[in-house]
């Protein structure tokens, strides 16, 4: 089994590394979302700082000290677990997988698999001055409560949060939470962008199922075991983009995606909880639902979500 590297950005995460590399820039990744709030005075868990599960994020890594350091990475949301919102990141070197649980006391953020233990990123209600101890013995304290901020995404007023005297600076904004990090070291993570993700795929199960424009008149035939991308739909039909449309039918069928594993086997479980069979490593398994911390892949089968399993929409 792969060996996890805990490591120290600005509390401790666990990191799944793809391939042997030499990793220049650690990172911590904490929530992110959309909105354009201004903070005045205090605020409290009424405001949302969990990132919106509809989008797709990207996000930058870089050391402002070393040339050409710059690598990106995507969120995609999986699914509820444990009553926190379970997210999976997907850089070129690296994956990782986030727990983040927001309640009236604070937003949390940690590992989905193993330990359980979350760590207090935001304490509320959020006042200039506060600290408090995030979990791990790191102190936190709010600096300020209406820092501006660019980046790549726009600009933003945030809260300003500092880390262990001044070791590491971030910067949340409501509705977002990390628009941009820096530590004194130089490394750096900011928000690039963000954008409506389609949430799950129509599979094709019959050749000749016909794809509508917008103006109701036929695209194309389509072939069986096309999947197309699924951004809304209606009671009779799945938008595909831009208005283009498949009706419903017992000739189509919904997931939300696929998972795989270039590192090891999968077992997958049948509906009485015993091994039914291994997936093969990097064999591709359709996937239906997500619940209670597994991928449905149909007929009542699952496949517990783990660190070397990679989600894709």
């Amino acid at each position: 089994m792969q060996k996890k590297n805990m490591i120290t950005f600005k509390r401790r995460i666990t990191l799944r590394k793809l391939k042997l590399f030499n990793l220049t820039l650690l990172f911590t990744l904490i929530v992110m979302g959309f909105s354009t709030f201004i903070l005045q005075g205090t605020s409290s868990a009424a405001t949302s700082y969990l990132m919106d599960t509809k989008k797709e994020y990207t996000y930058s890594i870089y050391n402002e000290n070393k040339k050409d350091s710059k690598e990106y990475v995507t969120a995609t949301f999986i699914g509820k677990k444990n009553e926190g919102n379970l997210w999976f990141f997907k850089g070129k070197n690296y994956i990782l997988h986030e727990l983040y649980l927001q309640d009236e006391e604070s937003l949390k953020v940690g590992d989905p698999f193993e330990d359980g233990i979350l760590y207090k990123e935001l304490v509320f209600p959020l006042i200039e001055g506060k600290k408090w101890d995030a979990g791990d013995g790191e102190t936190y304290k709010i600096v300020s409560l209406s820092n501006t901020v660019k980046t790549p995404a726009g600009t933003f007023s945030t809260v300003e949060v500092d880390y262990d005297n001044k070791t590491a600076t971030s910067y949340y904004a409501p509705g977002v939470g990390l628009v941009k990090y820096r530590d004194i070291e130089g490394n750096v993570m900011e928000l690039v962008k963000s954008k409506d993700l389609h949430y799950g795929r129509v599979l094709i199960k019959q050749q000749g199922v016909k794809l509508y424009t917008p103006k109701g008149t036929v695209q194309r035939a389509l072939k069986k075991g096309e999947g197309l991308k699924i951004f809304k739909e209606d009671a009779t039909s799945y938008d595909v983009g831009a208005g283009y449309y498949v009706k419903k039918s017992k000739e189509t069928l919904f997931y939300t995606g696929f998972i795989y594993s270039p590192e090891q086997t999968m077992d997958i479980f049948a509906p009485n909880s015993t091994v039914h069979r291994k997936a093969r490593i990097g064999e591709t398994i359709r996937v239906y639902g997500f619940k209670d911390g597994n991928f449905l892949v149909g007929g009542g089968y699952y496949i517990p979500a783990d660190y070397h399993i990679r989600f894709d929409r």
